[in-house]
């Protein structure tokens, strides 16, 4: 008889450390770390384990699968303080979408290396374009996508801006800006001189020059994110 109440308390205790561990109005104050597995509208995330979190202003561009510390008050709450860095780099890398204003863009097998850090809103941003054989330019005015989307500004004349360079091949180089308008989510590159010596205008299929095969771009640009 003693041994079965033994055997009760024990599992009695076990239970209620596994409802401890769970449960945060219980165990007190504490913190962990989790896996974001939605990121909500109302500036929520829910973890893996269904968890949901209310994000610090600090924790910008959530993502699902974003290693995060969570903390938890006495009452049961929970926090979201932000992603953990991801080994000795802050630098994420991300493929950018590249479109025309006008349609008929596709990168097809250009080579594209896109990177991207964060520190709080600001997101710091670099990326490089080959164009390969199967990439098309198609009308307009050409497009890189951005990881995140730009902040709003008060003036739609207002805008973000940053270095950009181009080149026909390596036979040709063009220096310039890039800008960012306020609530969009690509850049576009300006050139202070054409091919022909024209009025410089944002890169298109055809401006500086005409752009084909091994063609190359590249842009650095720091921006609010909204």
């Amino acid at each position: 008889m003693t041994s079965l109440g033994v055997s009760l308390v024990d599992a009695l205790l076990g239970e209620s450390r596994r409802a401890a561990v769970d449960d945060g109005s219980v165990r007190g104050a504490d913190w962990r770390l989790a896996t974001v597995a939605t990121v909500g509208v109302d500036g929520t995330i829910t973890t893996t384990d269904n968890v949901i979190a209310r994000r610090l202003e600090s924790y910008v561009g959530p993502k699902v699968g974003d290693l995060v510390a969570i903390t938890v008050s006495g009452s049961g709450g929970w926090v979201c303080w932000g992603r953990l860095g991801a080994g000795a780099t802050t630098w994420t890398p991300y493929t950018p979408t590249f479109t025309a204003s006008g349609g008929g863009a596709a990168a097809g097998n250009a080579v594209v290396d896109a990177e991207y850090t964060l520190r709080g809103d600001e997101c710091q941003l670099r990326i490089s374009f080959v164009a390969g054989s199967s990439t098309a330019f198609g009308s307009g005015g050409l497009r890189w996508g951005l990881p995140f989307t730009a902040a709003s500004l008060p003036n739609a004349s207002m805008f973000w801006a940053g270095s950009a360079m181009c080149s026909d091949a390596g036979s040709a180089y063009f220096p310039g800006m890039c800008r960012i308008l306020g609530g969009t989510n690509y850049l576009v590159g300006i050139s202070a001189t054409t091919a022909t010596g024209s009025t410089p205008t944002e890169w298109r299929p055809a401006t500086p020059f005409t752009w084909a095969t091994g063609d190359y771009a590249s842009f650095g640009i720091t921006y609010k994110i909204a």
